[in-house]
């Protein structure tokens, strides 16, 4: 195989395996280790904004273009306010539901929402996808209502609403043909000035007591591995593989959480789960690889 095609899937996978792993980094943090998810998002925003800042300010005259108006918009939708819906999610739900149904809900939601905001509409063949993926979804969650983790469905509807509003910020990007990676620095930057201002008086004194190396350690996976590193892997990886290549491995994202979800935290993986993941990545990946879309 090229070499090329073979580094940019070593590259893709790397960065689902890292989005995969994000829920079940984030899960223990929040439910015993004293994090709110206000301290996850100061320290996955605040790092990266450093690290990001030269790429933002090499991409000023694009930004400039896109304007304060549309950047302010895409932050509310795929920034701060999003990975707060997330984070507050985890609190109820157990980190299988978190790396599973909202990274599932984004390509159903992104199909529904496409027809208003950018006149298109899936094909026959891409809705019939999307619906097993949303029964998958469906399965996924049940134990959320009756099942290994009652209640969980609190959570269920926050990760919902976090792949719908994640959703809307990918549609504006096409919508307003803003590149990407100019766009995630500018909106990394924006929500760690947002996040940083309310979290210094109010949770700063609290966090800075806990262990030292709880803190280092969500520092890093927070800010550095998932703020800025995954985003770099893959955005090379579309460089080397193309969009829609590339885009098949985010089908490895939901898989790794299930996986990981069961063997470091040890949380049950029922049948029914297991048949809706199956179903939900079947659909993602018929999804991607061999149905299309057409024009409203």
């Amino acid at each position: 195989m090229n070499p090329k095609i073979l580094l940019g899937l070593a590259l893709g996978v790397a960065s689902s395996l890292i989005w995969g792993g994000h829920a079940v980094v984030a899960r223990p943090a929040l439910a015993g280790q004293g994090f709110h998810p206000l301290d996850l998002a100061t320290f996955r925003y605040v790092p990266a904004a450093l690290l990001l800042a030269p790429l933002a300010w090499a991409a000023r005259d694009t930004l400039a273009r896109i304007g304060l108006r549309r950047l302010a918009v895409l932050a509310f939708f795929g920034g701060a306010p999003n990975l707060l819906l997330f984070l507050s999610a985890l609190v109820y739900a157990p980190a299988s539901h978190g790396g599973t149904i909202a990274p599932m809900t984004v390509p159903i939601a992104g199909a529904v929402l496409a027809v208003p905001l950018i006149g298109e509409k899936p094909s026959p063949g891409r809705a019939a996808a999307l619906a097993v993926m949303a029964a998958g979804v469906l399965m996924i969650g049940w134990d959320g209502v009756a099942g290994a983790h009652p209640g969980a469905w609190r959570g269920d509807l926050l990760l919902l609403l976090a792949g719908g509003t994640w959703a809307v910020f990918t549609l504006l990007l096409r919508r307003w043909q803003v590149p990407a990676i100019p766009a995630t620095a500018a909106v990394t930057i924006v929500s760690a000035l947002a996040v940083l201002p309310i979290w210094l008086p109010w949770r700063a004194a609290t966090v800075m007591a806990l262990p030292t190396g709880s803190l280092l350690l969500h520092l890093a996976m927070q800010g550095i591995v998932l703020g800025a590193l995954a985003m770099f892997l893959y955005a090379r990886a579309v460089e080397l593989l193309g969009a829609t290549r590339a885009a098949t491995l985010s089908i490895m994202v939901p898989v790794t959480a299930l996986l990981l979800a069961a063997l470091v935290l040890h949380e049950p993986l029922s049948w029914l789960q297991g048949m809706g993941a199956s179903l939900a990545v079947g659909g993602m990946l018929a999804a991607v690889l061999f149905t299309g879309r057409k024009t409203a």
